[in-house]
This record gives C-alpha cells, structure tokens and sequence, in this order.
C-alpha cells in the first residue's frame, strides 16, 4: 500500500471516529508518537501503559479509539513524507512571507505610498545619533572619478535626451557635467518636502538597474517602489536587527549590494559598512575593525575566501550570519570548516524576476525549498527545453513538459496580479521576449528566467545551469555577442562563436571561442591577447580559443554552441587547435596537454 494511499486511510479512520462521537485523541497520539520518538520508544511507552492499566483505567478510551490507534500504528509510514516532513517550517514561513508582505501592501496603499526614502527619514528621526554608513576606501566619498571616460562616451547621446548629469565632487573636468559637492555642502538639513513625490505610486518606476538577462545585451530592469521596499526587506526578513553590521563588498549597480545591502540598511537602522572593491586579503580585518555582523555575497566571494591563505585568526570575527545566491555546495562546507559555524541564508531571484526562493532549512547546495503552500501564492513550472533553441519542449496539445522530480528543467513563474512582471524600460519587444503564453493551458503568461533547476522529492531547488547568449564568470555575466564583436574586430579572423565552459573546480563558466579564420590569414595569439585585454574586461575575456576550418550553424543560420560547451577545451576529445589565455606571456599559447592537466587541478589560475 503507497503512502497516499495509508494516510488517505488513516484520515478516513479518524473522520469516522468522530461521526461515531468516539475520541480521535488515541489515534492522533500514535501518530505523534510513532514520528516522534521512532518505532522502539513507541513500543516502549505502549508497554508501560498496558503494566499500568490499573491505574490508567478510569482514564482508557473506548475500545473503538483503541482498535484505531492500533490501526493507526499498523498503517502509518515509518517516516514522515517528504512532502510533510518539514510542514511546521514550511507553515512559519508562509506565515512570515504573508505577514510581511501585508506590512508593504499597507505601506505602499497610503498616499502617497511610502517609500524607502520615508523609511529612511523615520529612521533619521529615530536615532539621529547612529552611524548609518562607514565608508572603507580612500578619501570622504562612495564615488570618484573612475567612470569618466565611459561618461563622456556616452554624453551627446545623454544631453540629446535632456539627460542631466553631476558628479559628485566640487570640481567637473568634464563640459556639459556638473559637480554637486558645493550644493550638497549648503544643502538644507531639513527633509526633502513630501510634495515632490506625491504622485508617486506603488508601482512607479524607483530604480533602473541594468541586467545582461539571458540574451542580448544588458537592459535597465524596472524595480518599482513597492519591489525596493519588498527586497529591502530580506535583511530583517533573514533576522537581521538594528543592531547588526552589514559590511558590503559588492558594487551598488548590483541589486544584492544596493538593494538588500545599502537601502536594507536604510529601513532597518543597521550600520553599513561599504568597500570600494572586493579584497580577499582585506576582509576579515575589516570585518573585525568595523565589528560586522552580516555580510550579503554572490558565490564567488566566498569562494574567493575559502581559496585565501589560511590565518590563524580565521575564526576571529563577528560574522553570524552570510545571505546571497550562487553558492556551491563545496564552498559552503568549507566555508563553514574554516571560518565558523557562520549561519549560511542562500536565496535565489533575479533583477527583472517576479519569483524567488529561499533555502530557509539551511539544505547545504539547495538554492531554495518549495512547498505545496509556498507553489499556491508563486506558481511555477520545470518544464523540458531544447538546448538547441533554448526554448520549452511542448507536446501535443501545445503546452509545456513539466520535468519529473531530480530532473533539470527551466525554471517558468506564472505572471498574476500578485506577481507581476514590469518588465525593462525601452520598446515593449525587450520584455514581450521574456514571457511563455500556452504552459499549462491556454492564454496563460509565464516569466522565462532563463535560468535551469532541479527539484528534489523533499522540494528542495537546485541551479543546474543557464541558458540563453549569457554566462556567468567572476560573479558577472558575460554578453557572448558583446565579446564575439569584440573578437570579430580582428583582421584575421572571418568568424566567431564565443561559448561558456565549466572548469573544475570553478563558479560558473569560463569564457572559450570557437574562430574560423579568414582566408589566408594565420592565428596571431599575441595579437589577439593585446586587443582583448584593451577592449574587455577581465571577466569577459575568453581564455580558451578553438580554431575550427568551419563554424557550425543551424537551418536558421544561428551558431550551434551545445555541442561546443560539452566538449569544452578537453584535449583528448578535440582534434583541432586550441589555446589558452597566458598572462605570463601576455599572448595566447598552445594548449598542451600538461596546462590541460594543470587547469583541471587547479594549479593553473584563470
């Protein structure tokens, strides 16, 4: 007898039971006590009760409720099913979920809505002595004069669309930019008047924050005030308090350093404690300098920690507690080894995104957990894709393949009222080309995160992989059209396909391209190492290079890329050239099969 089967039985037991007017309480104890202490302190506690029927008589159910709570223990499972195993957690966290976001929708109903700039004078109000930010680089400002050269780049573009632009300094090296530093020096103390954001609503534009997505280029991404203020949430959401210590080390164009990490800070009345960059060599002292509590990361920088030198003082600092997404199941066992039973929060979502996850158990590798109560307020589907297209499998009736449990599949959130997806600012086609329509049944709209998960029986969510012309590298994701026309860009090359590859032992995908030369030309390995070192950063720069008579392409003439990825630089599989990326020789050298052997052990460092 299957397992629905026995508890459908069981609840038919005790429905009768009560039609009877016998107590169900025998019943309901077996159960309690079956799963709870195990099958022999069940058996011992029966044992005592009937050495003890003389004194328990007065207090002995009628034989009816007896013959069920033995019918109860011959029937029940001898374990919890997955799927109830972790109710009591699952039913807390739906209730926390509901309950926080009956706080926001209240917030953002006034009118006007409050936003986190009204959080943030509240909390001025309240504790006007608290240092909100400490800032650890050089210098008194979050800001320099990095950027100008990109500035100026774009600047005719940006004053043609009325586009006014400052920096945030006392002088402008720049025409056309001013400086705010004097203004912001005689600037009143006073709050910045209500009026000027009267007619903002909850779902007026806050943010742009620019996404590479899963194909194309990057696009602003629409965070409307009521999102900011839902994910300026995580930090109290996850138990962060007033009195913790946020230190953030990632860059405030990404949404887990401004929102979660800097705004979070805001709403809460936590201290900010923002790096100019990452430092693996620095952190740990700044973490115990600034007694920081709660770091928000992307993989890699864990990552980064876990491969550091080891110190002595490794487990000396303050950190309970670390949130943020992409952490591999290695890491986050070393990580905790190393530096401490440090509380470990990974979550997933995305930018643009109308669903997220998060790993509230604590399942080492998991992104997430969903439960049956959890899927009801964020539907979404696994579905089958084609590598190939990188589009959704349908089957006869033209619907989606839902994957089976274990099974990789492409991750789809159904957009409601309730889970809206806003989409980019810019043409409508930039977010029509996000949403599947006809999954499940007719006219229904899905968000297509591009992203490949897994989900276990017990529920728990895990990344598999990404699809689309985008990869994720260093913490980044990686155009591959922007760095394939960079590549193209060389004399001596007719065609580029540019692909992400695993390497052992590394976050992500390392970027590789398959290159047809032009005809009569040669590969100038020290050449093409000069260009993209000049035109690329270094996360985008591709370290492996396949040089192939001819590129594959499909019937629609679109790159082939799957079949490129499994092979990956694997020397024992491929026969035409290859060449890896050598800093040392500022060129791009054969690939042997000892640095094969050497990347794959991790002695060779990309």
């Amino acid at each position: 007898m299957g397992v629905a089967l026995r508890l459908a039985v069981l609840l038919l037991l005790l429905l009768l039971l009560w039609g009877l007017g016998q107590p169900a309480w025998p019943a309901a104890t077996a159960v309690a006590l079956r799963w709870i202490l195990g099958d022999p302190a069940c058996c011992v506690l029966l044992g005592l009760a009937v050495l003890a029927q003389p004194w328990l008589r007065l207090w002995m159910p009628h034989w009816l409720s007896l013959a069920a709570a033995a019918l109860t223990l011959i029937l029940l499972p001898a374990r919890l099913p997955p799927g109830l195993r972790w109710l009591p957690a699952d039913v807390a966290f739906v209730a926390r979920i509901f309950f926080m976001g009956l706080s926001i929708r209240m917030r953002v109903s006034r009118q006007p809505p409050e936003t986190f700039v009204d959080a943030f004078e509240r909390r001025a109000r309240a504790q006007p002595g608290r240092k909100i930010l400490v800032w650890t680089g050089p210098g008194a400002c979050t800001v320099t004069l990095d950027l100008r050269e990109s500035l100026e780049e774009i600047l005719p573009k940006l004053q043609a669309e009325n586009i006014h632009c400052f920096y945030l300094s006392h002088t402008t090296p720049t025409e056309g930019v001013g400086a705010l530093g004097a203004a912001l020096d005689t600037a009143s103390s006073d709050p910045v008047p209500a009026d000027l954001r009267a007619e903002i609503k909850r779902q007026s534009p806050a943010l742009f924050i620019y996404t590479s997505g899963t194909t194309g280029l990057p696009k602003p991404a629409i965070l409307t005030h009521e999102r900011v203020l839902q994910m300026s949430k995580m930090l109290s959401f996850c138990g962060a308090t007033a009195d913790d210590v946020v230190y953030v080390v990632l860059p405030l164009y990404h949404i887990m350093g401004l929102v979660l990490g800097f705004i979070g800070c805001l709403d809460l009345g936590a201290t900010c404690v923002l790096a100019p960059k990452f430092s693996a060599s620095c952190f740990w002292n700044d973490c115990r300098q600034h007694g920081v509590t709660v770091i928000p990361y992307v993989g890699e920088v864990l990552r980064y920690l876990c491969n550091a030198p080891q110190q002595p003082e490794d487990r000396t600092h303050t950190v309970r507690m670390v949130l943020g997404n992409g952490l591999r199941a290695d890491v986050w066992e070393t990580f905790q080894k190393r530096f401490g039973p440090i509380q470990i929060l990974e979550v997933y979502g995305s930018t643009e995104g109308n669903i997220g996850f998060m790993n509230y158990l604590g399942r080492c590798g998991a992104l997430g957990r969903m439960s049956c109560l959890l899927r009801m307020l964020v539907p979404f589907e696994l579905v089958q894709y084609d590598p190939e297209t990188e589009e959704p499998v349908r089957n006869n009736q033209g619907f989606c393949i839902p994957v089976g449990p274990g099974e990789a599949g492409l991750l789809l959130s159904q957009v409601l009222g309730r889970n809206p997806f806003v989409g980019y600012r810019g043409p409508r086609q930039l977010s029509e080309q996000k949403l599947v329509r006809n999954v499940r049944r007719t006219d229904d709209v899905y968000f297509n995160t591009g992203d490949v998960l897994a989900m276990d029986r017990e529920g728990f969510l895990y990344f598999r992989d990404r699809l689309g012309d985008t990869f994720r590298w260093k913490g980044e994701n990686v155009s591959t059209r922007e760095v394939e026309g960079v590549l193209s860009l060389m004399d001596f090359l007719q065609e580029v396909n540019v692909y992400g590859v695993s390497v052992p032992g590394c976050e992500g995908k390392v970027g590789m391209a398959a290159v047809q030369l032009a005809p009569g030309q040669t590969f100038d390995g020290q050449k093409l190492y000069l260009h993209v070192r000049s035109w690329l950063p270094t996360y985008a720069t591709p370290h492996f290079i396949r040089v192939q008579e001819a590129l594959e392409v499909t019937g629609t003439f679109k790159l082939v890329k799957s079949r490129l990825m499994r092979e990956g630089f694997n020397v024992d599989v491929i026969v035409d050239p290859l060449f890896i990326l050598d800093n040392r020789a500022q060129a791009y050298r054969p690939l042997t099969g000892d640095v094969y052997q050497a990347v794959c052990e991790g002695t060779w460092k990309l």
